[in-house]
């Protein structure tokens, strides 16, 4: 719920606003020059993920849990069982302490929040107005929101944030014979919540009475009435539980397992799986990576041809009405170019891999090359359409 509100209106003449079309065009051909080796790496990449998962799937060795085998130094190894420790977790900060292989402190402080809200109206002759409204709310969070970048920043101000989440994690982890690395600790999942009857602070807050809320604690006058600088402070634990590994045995631990495809290997999964399983998990999570990433290139690359066509749009702006069916063209024709690009550089790099996949995005690159070819290239021919 917005508390109050700041709102900036500000206005820039056709002939700014060419100024800074032709400024952005060097910024745009910097982020579409830029997406063509990250495309290239992220494609790159997925093939060697892709066949150092299929090499390592054809030599990975079942071993048992409960003894270590000096004979599988070296070699690749699936194991499972109960990840355990006998190890106390302590937060000296505030005196919780649990048996649990990670304890994990989290905090969340009351605090003020800027939004942005835009709007811009074109007027015949060019000239652009914006309106920028900045509103404030308070809300709980658990990062620092920083009150000096604010725009109106006066009675907006968020203090210090005294006390921050805090992960606190066994050292001697043990799967059976084995022991787990403090990686493969860290990957580890599925924290329950720690319900707290007591807080030992070794350094009270002075206006910060610690009151039991849920689980956790409110550190604050009045719960009800929740003031800028009060917190909430809870803790969760993961407990002994089933994992999975395939990793690289080195004595009674675990490396990574270097292939000869160029990847290195070392999964961990959460209950009792099969190496297959596995493996099919880590395939599914590499193709996801790949495509979150090609979406981050083909976006870049549209932007920057966005930003490269501008002026054109900027021009014509004196016009709103003609202005906006030119941005309309522009931003269609940056679109299909950069899906031109983006599907013949990941075609590319696929071809000696997946010849189908790779015939299916060239195909799709030469529709997106007809589709340009027959776009009306005169704005009146645009407005016409």
């Amino acid at each position: 719920m917005s508390d109050d509100s700041y709102t900036e209106v500000t206005s820039e003449s056709w002939f700014s606003r060419i100024g800074g079309s032709f400024k952005s065009i060097a910024f745009g051909l910097l982020l579409f020059i830029a997406a063509f080796p990250l495309l290239w790496w992220n494609e790159g990449n997925s093939v060697e993920r892709y066949n150092s998962l299929k090499e390592s799937q054809g030599v990975v060795i079942a071993v048992a849990a409960d003894a270590v085998n000096p004979s599988n130094d070296g070699r690749l190894i699936h194991v499972k069982g109960l990840a355990t420790t006998d190890e106390t977790l302590k937060d000296d900060v505030f005196g919780v302490t649990a048996p649990a292989i990670v304890l994990q402190r989290v905090v969340t402080m009351y605090q003020w929040k800027e939004s942005e809200k835009t709007e811009t109206k074109e007027q015949l002759g060019g000239t652009k107005t914006t309106t920028k409204t900045y509103s404030y709310s308070k809300q709980w969070s658990g990062d620092p929101i920083n009150s000096s970048q604010f725009k109106h920043a006066a009675g907006h101000t968020n203090p210090v944030m005294p006390y921050k989440s805090q992960t606190f994690q066994a050292t001697n982890v043990r799967l059976g014979a084995f022991r787990l690395t403090a990686d493969q600790v860290g990957r580890l999942s599925g924290a329950q919540v720690l319900p707290v009857q007591a807080l030992q602070m070794r350094a009270p807050l002075p206006d910060k009475t610690p009151t039991r809320m849920g689980d956790g604690f409110y550190l604050g006058n009045n719960v009800a009435d929740p003031q800028v600088g009060d917190l909430q402070v809870s803790f969760k634990v993961i407990k002994p539980a089933d994992v999975s590994i395939i990793a690289q045995q080195q004595g009674n631990t675990f490396i990574a397992y270097h292939t000869k495809s160029g990847g290195d290997v070392d999964l961990l999964q959460m209950g009792l799986l099969d190496a297959n399983a596995m493996f099919a998990i880590a395939q599914r999570e590499n193709t996801v990576m790949t495509w979150i990433i090609r979406a981050v290139g083909f976006l870049l690359m549209w932007v920057g041809l966005g930003m490269i066509l501008s002026p054109l749009s900027v021009l014509a702006s004196v016009v709103p009405f003609l202005g906006d069916l030119i941005a309309m063209g522009t931003g269609l024709l940056a679109f299909l170019a950069a899906l031109l690009c983006a599907m013949l550089i990941i075609a590319v790099a696929w071809i000696f891999v997946r010849p189908l996949l790779a015939g299916i995005l060239i195909a799709v690159a030469v529709g997106s090359l007809l589709a340009m070819k027959f776009m009306p290239r005169h704005p009146a021919k645009i407005a016409q359409a």
